[in-house]
């Protein structure tokens, strides 16, 4: 709001210019012609509302605290609600404070412009606190900053208005729009993970389930010694355990667009990486694996680790701020990939082109190396490009989208 006075934030209204004039116009009259001193008194009276209104303003914002609660981590489309709360630390009640919060996408593929919200508290007690809700539905996936925010007051007259910025920020995080995993997605992880659960059992002295008893060997350490079966069995017994079974698996998120990409080279993109969302979800909720998720943008980040709460929330934030770009080299992306990975873990890439993992330009880095070269069997590859993801993968028209399950 414009106005030709502002000092420390307060300023002068629209109806406080044209007040303040009318009292210059009274008050030079008084002084040209300063025999009518009726033109003085009323210069003076004139002057009193301008300043108890200048009063008001300053001492009504100076004890006021704001709070803001908001949850932290969100999916595209899903409706929240921001509840802000104003204490009064001050003795006397604040009226009609104006509060203007503000929405920026602050990472994120082609962040929107920002966002300005109005909310409006119409009193504030003394030694009290007051809050007011607003919903909003953020559409478009990124790492998003509420605030700062801006307080204003013109209360009572509306001559004179003082503004203070609070520097009170909040972070959200929206997450790619989630869709629903097929059957066929849910049949190729079990048959990845029963392939290689015979290959991997393992019974012996490790940390895990109790197995059974076995001799003692040398090397075997005392503290595995089962003295009552000992006893019995008059030599020396020790536990045995069977290793926990855990599936690796590696989802490698391709997030490519060409140069000069369409509307249709967006979708693909953002299908691909809410395919990835969706997929990590689902194995957050089946369990018993871990899981290598690379996300390829502008940026590449690479996170580890049993699939747990924690895991999804990182995974998510990693997939919310992914940007796509046409300067990304998977070949390079892959042979580091199955260099690092874990031998045996099962590795799908997700991607938005149609790559055919027999192309030995693209991937000449793999094919280069024999000892990578014979790792690209454990490799599945999911094409946007070729279709293959409406196989594995579906996502919800936005009429039929109903409410997400929050993860927090």
């Amino acid at each position: 709001m414009f106005s030709w006075f502002r000092l420390r934030g307060v300023s002068i209204t629209q109806e406080g210019t044209y007040y303040f004039l009318v009292f210059i116009f009274i008050l030079a009259g008084a002084i040209v012609r300063s025999n009518i001193q009726l033109l003085m008194i009323l210069a003076c009276m004139l002057l009193g509302p301008l300043l108890f209104n200048l009063w008001v303003v300053t001492s009504s914002l100076r004890n006021l605290k704001f709070s803001r609660r908001v949850p932290s981590l969100i999916s595209c489309d899903e409706p929240f609600f921001v509840e802000l709360t104003a204490m009064n630390a001050g003795r006397h009640v604040t009226y009609a404070v104006v509060i203007e919060d503000k929405l920026i996408q602050v990472e994120g593929y082609d962040p929107e412009p920002a966002q300005d919200v109005d909310v409006f508290f119409a009193k504030i007690s003394n030694k009290d606190e007051a809050a007011i809700s607003y919903k909003a539905v953020i559409r478009k996936r990124g790492k998003y900053q509420l605030g700062p925010l801006s307080a204003t007051t013109a209360f009572p007259l509306g001559l004179m208005r003082s503004t203070r910025i609070d520097t009170l920020v909040t972070t959200i995080v929206v997450m790619p729009r989630l869709g629903l995993m097929t059957p066929a997605w849910r049949r190729m992880i079990q048959q990845e993970k029963s392939g290689f659960a015979s290959s991997r059992r393992q019974h012996g002295l490790l940390e895990g389930d109790f197995y059974g008893l076995r001799e003692w060997r040398n090397g075997d350490p005392k503290q595995w010694i089962h003295w009552r079966s000992s006893a019995k069995q008059g030599e020396l017994v020790v536990r045995q355990f069977e290793k926990q079974n855990q599936q690796d698996f590696v989802l490698v998120v391709d997030a490519w667009i060409p140069d000069t990409p369409t509307d249709e080279d967006k979708d693909r993109a953002e299908r691909v990486i809410s395919m990835a969302a969706t997929a990590v979800r689902e194995l957050a909720l089946v369990g018993g694996c871990q899981l290598q998720l690379i996300s390829c943008g502008e940026t590449t980040e690479s996170i580890v680790g049993n699939v747990s709460q924690a895991f999804v929330v990182q995974a998510m934030h990693d997939l919310a701020v992914l940007v796509p770009t046409s300067e990304l080299d998977i070949g390079t992306t892959m042979a580091n990939c199955l260099q690092t990975s874990r031998p045996g873990a099962r590795v799908v890439l997700l991607t938005t082109r149609k790559t055919d993992l027999s192309d030995t330009e693209v991937f000449a880095a793999v094919w280069n190396d024999a000892k990578l070269r014979s790792e690209l069997g454990r490799v599945k590859t999911v094409s946007a490009g070729r279709g293959d993801d409406e196989k594995f993968f579906h996502m919800p028209s936005l009429r039929n989208i109903k409410k997400t399950e929050s993860l927090l």
